[in-house]
């Protein structure tokens, strides 16, 4: 069965268009990476008809961070938990983890801010074909700043 899939966001004036009258289509692989960036953005109680739907990776935005291994694990929990609940099109996910500081510095004004760089790594099995995908993303975390 095909299926046909949207790219985000939605353009509803290309729909709207005499001319045009059609939304941009996009590959399966392309909409979950789509709906998965957008579950990663998204905190817990934001969306309005399902207030579960997001990741509880925000909640660890701010927070101090004692063990770098344990902040992972809780980090890819709260991943996995997501995705499998909201993203039933993949399965079998495999997570990997790069964090690192990046520093900025404003010269004019001699602040220093600090951000946690987080790069996502998915390696997961593509159901409805039985193929291998990889999804990756990046955010940053936790605008921490010293004067």
């Amino acid at each position: 069965m095909n299926k046909c899939y949207y790219k985000l966001p939605f353009d509803f004036a290309s729909v709207l268009d005499e001319n045009r009258g059609y939304a941009e289509m996009c590959t399966e692989i392309e909409s979950i990476d789509q709906h998965i960036e957008m579950l990663i953005g998204t905190y817990p109680g934001e969306h309005c008809y399902d207030k579960n739907y997001g990741t509880g990776i925000w909640d660890m935005d701010f927070e101090r961070i004692v063990s770098l291994d344990a902040w992972k694990t809780r980090f890819v929990e709260c991943l996995s938990e997501a995705i499998s609940k909201y993203e039933q099109r993949i399965s079998n996910c495999s997570f990997r983890l790069d964090v690192e500081d990046v520093i900025k510095e404003n010269v004019l004004s001699k602040n220093v801010s600090i951000r946690k760089k987080v790069d996502i790594y998915i390696d997961a099995i593509l159901n409805s074909s039985g193929s291998k995908c990889n999804l990756y993303y990046t955010l940053f975390l936790g605008p921490l700043s010293k004067d």
